[in-house]
């Protein structure tokens, strides 16, 4: 018997009718699954840093390395060129970036410097030269040049590292975790290198 003779048939139809309800679910579950993976899935954003030439991207808890340089960056030329009028301005600034785990540090410490850097009419400068991620510390380095110049109008020049961690919560940065020093970025390919030098 020929197909569409045989479907023309009640005992066709009812096997028809079998067939697209099976048809039918499995359709439904495959377009139920794909809602559920499109609700769940954490939507990707793609920026161009103004500070760096590489894309970065950022997800809700986490971001690229380039994203991290950036925002280090920025980090650093922000709490690094400081004057006795614009104080106010950078504290403002960093505020709302500053984990609440470091915020009374960090904001006491730049208290200290503003009143130092007031006082003794102390302008500071800083020219990066380098910024580099560490994947195995999640530490973001920019290393650079500051310049110190007092009311006399000499100015001294010393090579300076800024190290930050910086999380990313909700889209946004968080900075959990910062420290300057002189001299060149201590990281764990730096460290390792005195340590072998001693051990000679």
């Amino acid at each position: 018997m020929k197909l569409n003779q045989f479907l023309k048939t009640w005992e066709g139809v009812l096997i028809e009718n079998t067939w697209n309800r099976i048809t039918l679910s499995i359709l439904s579950l495959g377009i139920l699954s794909l809602t559920i993976l499109l609700f769940n899935k954490e939507q990707l954003i793609v920026l161009q840093p103004a500070t760096l030439n590489a894309d970065a991207w950022i997800t809700k808890n986490s971001s690229s390395q380039s994203y991290k340089e950036a925002w280090g960056l920025y980090f650093s030329i922000l709490t690094a060129n400081i004057t006795p009028s614009n104080i106010s301005f950078i504290k403002e600034r960093i505020q709302p970036y500053l984990s609440p785990k470091i915020y009374t540090e960090v904001i006491d410490d730049f208290e200290t410097q503003a009143q130092k850097i007031t006082s003794d009419r102390i302008t500071v400068r800083f020219e990066p030269r380098l910024v580099e991620y560490e994947e195995g510390t999640d530490k973001v380095f920019v290393y650079g040049y500051s310049f110190i110049k007092g009311s006399v109008g000499t100015e001294r020049k010393t090579q300076r590292t800024y190290e930050y961690i910086i999380k990313i919560g909700n889209y946004a940065p968080l900075l959990v975790d910062t420290n300057t020093y002189e001299g060149a970025p201590r990281t764990l390919k730096y460290l390792s290198s005195i340590d072998k030098e001693k051990e000679e």
